[in-house]
């Protein structure tokens, strides 16, 4: 244990014996709530279900431009983004999740409207959203946002498809005046003597007045960031040998560091986003909308002047290739407010749609030969969603005078996955044959395809839609004073293979007494197959262990219904199903001071997973015997697994007045999560006798291990006058990386991360702040499976990233 940790424990045992004065970090207990609750607001304390709410001060105190994802894993224990590193899209919209499920499984609003996905699908592997498209958060401007309500319970039946682990809900600021610009800068700690990733991000925010009740916020966020590299030397020989045999003297003055580029990317992005509303007598208009730009290279691993991915003649000392992303990302909504015949009536419409153009740069498609461009288009993706809303509520009084709430409602959902190729060069194969001086290539083809690139060819393009008609009726009744149950249904129907289906939900609460509370849940949820999942094909080099060593491999990802899928045995995907169930205690022993304790488990069916590498002569010999290349690594996606997900959450905030000496506050955020599978898809009949596995033991330890199982955050901020430190201590528990070879499995113990901030107010307007995440320069336990390829020697699925200590300053400044 830290240092920090046993001060910070120490003075929490201090202050616990003295009277207090409460308040709470993460969110005032009186605070009103509008998530998980439809028609009626209710407290943080009173809620049927666990939520957290993080203010929007509290994300510019995260300090650093910390992605918005970063920071809700800082502060929500059941909440996770993986890093991942270098793998193409992978590095930047990196998968996240609640409750030790992926990013598929929760549901984000905006002001209580679903927002749209993104078109980048989760492929890296070891990441629990496989093939899945989720929302990207980091997209929506953190400068514009109020406040964030996170719902950690099932809520398909409250708000549909996705909300299996649970949602959130991000409240745009409303402001009529004032406005504050953050500029924040600073870098990584020296890495082997070299200091990078230099981020430098500016966010300004201003209200305005409409007529005489009107609002508009507008908000805006830049950023840039330089990359971090964080490889290690590669070994062994890089060129061919002399005509003689003898060794190329280049391989004892050739730099081997660093060869390998991938790591943190270098981006440049921008968001801006608008927020409206104005009165027109009975009826309140609605209306906001974001942008968002963002361009980013991505670094990958090294190829070798003698290697069959490379030509003399472009690159004579080998070359690390980049992966390319421009993106565009933009939604809107338009809605009204009125009251008609007593009922609360809420018309809304939204449409939001993600591009992005990939590309790859630094590169070669060696079967083109010399001629052979260095820069390529790949593809497009494109994501774009439409949804409406009707929902209407009302109060009734019943049973003597309870408060019985009544909200309906109906949404249409239309949506859209397409992606297009890019230049035929990047996939097209030229047939160019090594010459004499190629060593052991000469007269051998050389490799196909543009390095270090995601590549579709004319048969991976995808083109396909849905609509979903979907209704819900939700009750809640105070039954007495003390007992409040609510009760919820929903009919979903699909015009593709999903379907339809119903989900329910019932939920209680009883108040024993002013400090203690007892709360439960039991429902069922639904997830149909992401559009991605279903039509997502590619190919691309990547980096595995093969028979304990790094190895790139050439591999293919099909569709399911594609014929080299069919031909293996793949199956039309089929919706995921979940049952959850949850039970908790919520404690407010003094006055301000809360504490919760929720206990849950989710069983999900059918679970959607990408396969392992399908690869080997009996694999070939069925692809030879359908007329389909004979030389792939394939994998798809199948309803793969069945798993039962068990947890426990706890949340706790304290603060008090110290006097003249200030006021502290304190938090406690901790979690405990493991994943069993209780059923594996049974292998398909045309693989029978091959010896392979569909969902392989590699696969199925991304499931179960390739995550802390506990997570502890604990947090101290303490203020007086113009000072302000704000000390937080993070312990994330061990995870594994486990590989089809027991020996090559990987154990990554558990860490402690410290962060500091030091802030001071020069004036009314005016406030300074310094700090670091991660101050100790902390890393992830090395990888001991050999390498020769300079790849980063750390955890690459490590919780807390593999790119050590970042230090920064903050102006912030008010008007």
């Amino acid at each position: 244990m830290s240092k920090t940790t046993l001060l910070l424990f120490a003075s929490l045992a201090t202050l616990a014996s003295a009277a207090p004065a409460l308040a709470q970090e993460t969110s005032d207990v009186s605070e009103v709530v509008v998530t998980g609750n439809r028609g009626q607001a209710r407290t943080v304390v009173s809620s049927v279900a666990p939520i957290d709410v993080i203010s929007g001060e509290q994300l510019v105190k995260m300090g650093g431009a910390a992605p918005l994802r970063d920071a809700l894993t800082q502060l929500i224990p059941s909440f996770q983004a993986q890093t991942v590193g270098s793998s193409s899209w992978d590095s930047l919209a990196r998968p996240a999740g609640l409750r030790g499920l992926g990013g598929v499984h929760v549901l984000v609003l905006v002001d209580g409207k679903r927002r749209h996905n993104s078109s980048l699908t989760n492929l890296n592997t070891g990441n629990l959203s496989n093939g899945g498209n989720p929302v990207d958060l980091d997209l929506i401007p953190t400068s514009a946002i109020a406040r964030i309500e996170v719902l950690r319970d099932g809520a398909a039946a409250q708000y549909g498809s996705d909300a299996i682990a649970g949602v959130i809900n991000i409240i745009l600021k409303k402001n009529t005046d004032g406005g504050r610009l953050n500029v924040n800068a600073g870098e990584r700690y020296s890495y082997n003597g070299v200091s990078d990733g230099e981020t430098v991000q500016a966010d300004l925010w201003h209200g305005f007045k409409l007529g005489e009740d009107g609002y508009l916020t507008v908000a805006l966020d830049a950023k840039t960031q330089n990359d971090a590299l964080r490889g290690s030397n590669t070994t062994g020989q890089l060129y061919f040998p002399l005509a003689n045999g003898a060794a190329d003297p280049r391989e004892l003055t050739a730099n081997r560091y660093q060869l390998y580029r991938g790591g943190l990317p270098k981006t440049k992005s921008a968001s801006l986003s608008a927020n409206a509303g104005q009165s027109f007598g009975e009826v309140d208009v609605y209306s906001a909308a974001t942008l968002s730009f963002r361009d980013a290279v991505v670094g990958q691993g090294f190829r070798r002047p003698n290697s069959n991915q490379n030509l003399l003649q472009i690159y004579p000392d080998g070359f690390a290739p980049n992966y390319t992303l421009d993106e565009v990302d933009y939604q809107t909504t338009a809605g009204a407010k009125w009251v008609a015949a007593g009922w609360n009536l809420d018309l809304s419409t939204t449409y939001g749609r993600n591009r992005v153009e990939h590309g790859s740069s630094n590169t070669l498609n060696a079967s083109l030969g010399p001629a052979s461009p260095t820069s390529f288009h790949t593809f497009t993706s494109s994501f774009e969603q439409w949804t409406s809303n009707l929902d209407v509520s009302r109060q009734f009084q019943v049973l003597g005078g309870r408060d019985l709430t009544v909200a309906a409602g109906g949404e249409y959902r239309w949506e859209r996955y397409r992606t297009r190729v890019g230049d035929i060069d990047a996939y097209r194969a030229g047939g160019y044959v090594y010459p004499a001086g190629y060593g052991n290539l000469a007269g051998r083809a050389a490799t196909v395809g543009a390095q270090g690139a995601v590549v579709l060819d004319p048969s991976d393009e995808a083109n396909i839609s849905r609509a979903n008609y979907a209704a819900y009726l939700d009750l809640s009744l105070d039954v007495t004073d003390k007992f409040f149950v609510a009760a919820a249904g929903r009919y979903e129907d699909y015009d593709d293979a999903a379907g339809d289906v119903w989900s329910g939900k019932l939920s209680a609460r009883y108040e024993f007494s002013d400090a203690v509370a007892l709360r439960a849940t039991v429902s069922n949820g639904f997830r149909a197959p992401s559009l991605s999942q279903q039509g997502y094909a590619q190919t691309s080099n990547q980096a595995n262990i093969v028979n304990g060593a790094f190895t790139f491999v050439e591999s293919k990802t099909v569709r399911p219904e594609s014929a080299v899928g069919q031909a293996l045995g793949a199956k039309p995907l089929t919706p995921e199903t979940s049952t959850n169930y949850s039970i908790g205690l919520a404690l407010t022993p003094l006055p301000g001071l809360s504490v919760t304790l929720d206990g849950y488990r989710i069983e999900l069916r059918d679970r959607i997973a990408l396969t392992g590498l399908l690869s080997g002569t009996g694999v070939s010999q069925i692809l030879t015997r359908n007329g389909l290349p004979s030389n792939l690594s394939v994998r798809y996606f199948a309803n793969a697994i069945d798993t039962n997900t068990t947890g426990i959450d706890l949340v706790s905030a304290y603060a008090r007045d110290l006097g003249e000496l200030g006021r502290a506050r304190f938090t406690l955020g901790f979690n405990w999560n493991k994943t069993r599978i209780a059923g594996i898809a049974a292998n398909p009949t045309q693989l029978a006798g091959l010896g392979l596995t569909l969902f392989d033991r590699q696969q199925r330890g991304s499931v179960t291990v390739s995550t802390p199982r506990t997570k502890l955050l604990l947090g101290a901020e303490w203020t007086k006058d113009r000072w302000r430190v704000n000390l937080r201590e993070s312990r994330y528990g061990a995870f594994d990386s486990q590989n089809n070879v027991v020996t090559s499995d990987q154990h990554y113990g558990a860490k402690w991360l410290t962060d500091l901030e030091v802030g001071y107010t020069v004036n009314d307007r005016v406030t300074l702040a310094i700090g670091a995440n991660n101050l100790f320069d902390v890393y992830p336990d090395r990888n001991t499976v050999p390498d020769t390829n300079g790849f980063a020697p750390f955890g690459g699925n490590s919780p807390f990233g593999v790119y050590g200590g970042y230090y920064y300053g903050r102006v912030s400044v008010d008007f």
